[in-house]
C-alpha cells in the first residue's frame, strides 16, 4: 500500500513579508531569504520521527501543477497548516495570499554548474553583476531549471531565467536534472546574452 505523507501535503501560503509583519520577525527579509521557505514545526518533527531528510523540498500550486519549484527550509516555525515563502516565488506559482500550496520532500544533487539569461541588458550594466549574482545565490537553498530568480543591486531588481543546471555526477536525483542543491558548493556560472539583446540582422545585399 502507498504510504501517506508524514505531514499534510497542502498548506495555506503567505508571503514572508506578511508573515514577518504578523509575527514581528525583523530578521526575515525577501532580500536575505533567497528562495527558502518557512514550514510548521510539525513537519520537522514528523520527518525526523521517520528518519527522513528535511533539507530539500518541492512545492507547486495544485491548480497549476506544470510549474514546480525546488526549495529548502529557512525555518520550521510557521503556524500549523501554513507555509511562508517569498512573494516572487508565489507569483511564479500563481499563488495569492492564503492560497493552497502542495509540499513534498525531494532529493537532488549538489550543484556544479548553472546557466542564466537576464531579462534585460540593464543587468550587464551593473559593474559587478557576476559577483552580485553569486552573492545572491549564497542565500538560495537550490536552483530550479526553468524558473526565474531575482537579483537586487540595491536600487533595481533584475530578473534572470535559470536555463540549465547540472548536479554532481553519481548523486541521487529524483528531480531528473531539474534541480541542484547550493549548500556548500563551488558553482560554475554562465550568463547568456540578455533577452532584449536582439542579434544583428545581416546587412541587405545591394540590388544588381
Amino acid at each position: 500500500p502507498r504510504l501517506r505523507p508524514p505531514f499534510p501535503p497542502r498548506l495555506s501560503t503567505y508571503s514572508i513579508k506578511t508573515a514577518a509583519e504578523k509575527l514581528g520577525r525583523r530578521d526575515w527579509s525577501e532580500l536575505t531569504q533567497g528562495n527558502k521557505i518557512v514550514l510548521p514545526q510539525r513537519v520537522l518533527s514528523q520527518l525526523q520521527g521517520r528518519s527522513l531528510p528535511y533539507t530539500q523540498f518541492q512545492i507547486c500550486n495544485p491548480e497549476c501543477k506544470q510549474q514546480r519549484l525546488y526549495t529548502g527550509p529557512l525555518d520550521f516555525c510557521a503556524a500549523d497548516g501554513e507555509c511562508y515563502l517569498p512573494a516572487w516565488m508565489m507569483r511564479q506559482l500563481k499563488l495569492k495570499e492564503g492560497g493552497t500550496l502542495s509540499v513534498a520532500t525531494a532529493q537532488f544533487p549538489s550543484g556544479v554548474f548553472a546557466r542564466f539569461q537576464p531579462h534585460s541588458s540593464d543587468f550587464l550594466d551593473v559593474s559587478n553583476h557576476y559577483y552580485l549574482l553569486l552573492k545572491t545565490l549564497d542565500h538560495f537553498a537550490c536552483l530550479t531549471a526553468g524558473s526565474t530568480i531575482r537579483v537586487t543591486d540595491g536600487s533595481r531588481t533584475h530578473l534572470l531565467d535559470v536555463l540549465e543546471v547540472r548536479g554532481k555526477p553519481g548523486q541521487s536525483d529524483a528531480s531528473r536534472g531539474r534541480a541542484i542543491d547550493l549548500t556548500m558548493v563551488e558553482l560554475e556560472v554562465d550568463i547568456r546574452p540578455p533577452k532584449d539583446q536582439q542579434p544583428k540582422k545581416p546587412a541587405a545585399r545591394p540590388q544588381p
